[in-house]
């Protein structure tokens, strides 16, 4: 059995071994799709085929009472009709696998290995990039090894978990089918396969947006949500317009996060702007928030997503050159994107961006420009994921 595992290991590697964050034990968390990609929650490239090899330095090893059985060469294959569709779960069957250089000497060649049936497998997507592997049904056979061995192996019931583009058999037990000569009841198959070329376990959006402290799967715990936020600009932000453009040294905002939801609700109770004033003047500009804005914040791929306004309004009142004065309001319902935390490099705690958005005028006369654009990076007090 521990042969047989072996191969199920095989077949499970060639079929679904992915880049994963690492394999932990979880729940189902639903539909299951093999991806070439990992750009977004959902898979914009289905995986039509996977190979998988041994990985470097090391060995396939059937291990029983009896004899100790290494192999060399390890190669499985699953591709065209043998690669289901989205599933829960995905069904993964094994195309074509082999084993050579098997033996129980130096020279790995008094042993042979033969598929005799291969075996069915399906994938369930656990959490973040990681999944477990099960076989169906599968059988291999073992011969000779100087012993005379004739020893038929069940893959049946085989179940392995998978990650970071491994699948692992650690003196996983298998079972004997029926032999002759010494073939042990229970083996452990104990190897380590990659896939050539990186495949991802991948499955359809959830339909919640929830802001979480900690990011070890796609859901976030009840006691991991988020319930405020605090955010500061990274940089100067900046009203720019037609008249006079308005630079300020800093803006804070302050926020109430509501339950998950799709979208969820992020409620403003501060958003304010220091040390606002003009090109070359200093402190001849007051800017204020009129009305707090609620954010509707959509999840659209893994740690990313868009936060819509509601009711955003902003203050601007100058004195521009001593000529003249601006007393302006602005607003409008803008898209603004949003990272979570360690998203890229300089991401830092969770980024909201509004990169030069129109706002448009809705109350002001005379100098008072027809729309601003406003110009700020917003960096959250802490780490903050977007998750499900």
């Amino acid at each position: 059995m521990r042969l047989i595992k072996m191969f199920g290991l095989a077949a499970v590697a060639a079929v679904a071994a992915m880049a994963f964050v690492g394999a932990t034990s979880a729940s189902a968390e639903g539909p299951t799709q093999l991806c070439n990609t990992h750009t977004g929650l959902t898979c914009g490239s289905a995986a039509t085929s996977v190979h998988s090899v041994l990985a470097t330095g090391t060995v396939g090893k059937l291990l029983s009472s009896i004899v100790d059985v290494l192999c060399l060469n390890v190669l499985v294959e699953s591709a065209g009709g043998d690669v289901g569709a989205l599933g829960n779960p995905q069904r993964l069957d094994a195309s074509s696998m082999s084993f050579t250089g098997c033996g129980t000497t130096s020279a790995h060649s008094n042993c042979t290995v033969t598929v005799e049936s291969l075996p069915d497998n399906t994938l369930l997507k656990l959490g973040l990039d990681e999944g477990s592997l099960e076989a169906l049904n599968g059988s291999t056979r073992l011969q000779g090894c100087d012993l005379g061995l004739n020893c038929l192996y069940d893959a049946e019931g085989t179940l392995f978990a998978v990650g970071a583009n491994h699948l692992t058999a650690e003196e996983t037990p298998t079972t004997e089918l029926g032999g002759k000569f010494f073939c042990p009841d229970e083996g452990k198959l104990d190897g380590l396969l990659v896939t050539l070329g990186s495949r991802y376990i991948l499955g359809k959006t959830g339909s919640t947006t929830a802001l979480c402290k900690t990011h070890s799967s796609e859901t976030c715990a009840e006691k991991d949500q988020v319930k405020s936020l605090h955010m500061a600009t990274t940089k100067a932000p900046v009203l720019y317009n037609t008249v006079a453009n308005v630079e300020c040294e800093s803006s804070l905002g302050a926020a109430t996060v509501l339950a998950p939801a799709e979208p969820q609700k992020i409620d403003f109770t501060e958003l304010t702007w220091k040390g606002c004033h003009t090109q070359g003047a200093a402190d001849n500009c007051t800017v204020t928030t009129g009305s707090l804005p609620t954010l509707d914040l959509k999840r659209t791929a893994l740690n990313l997503g868009t936060a819509a306004t509601l009711g955003l309004e902003v203050g601007i009142e100058c004195t521009v050159l001593g000529l003249f004065e601006l007393e302006c309001v602005y607003g409008d319902d803008v898209s603004l994107p949003v990272e979570g935390a360690l998203h890229k490099e300089g991401a830092g705690h969770g980024m909201l961006t509004a990169s030069k958005v129109e706002l448009e005028k809705l109350e002001g006369e005379g100098h008072c420009p027809e729309l601003v654009k406003w110009d700020a990076l917003y960096e959250l007090g802490e780490h903050v994921y977007i998750l499900k």
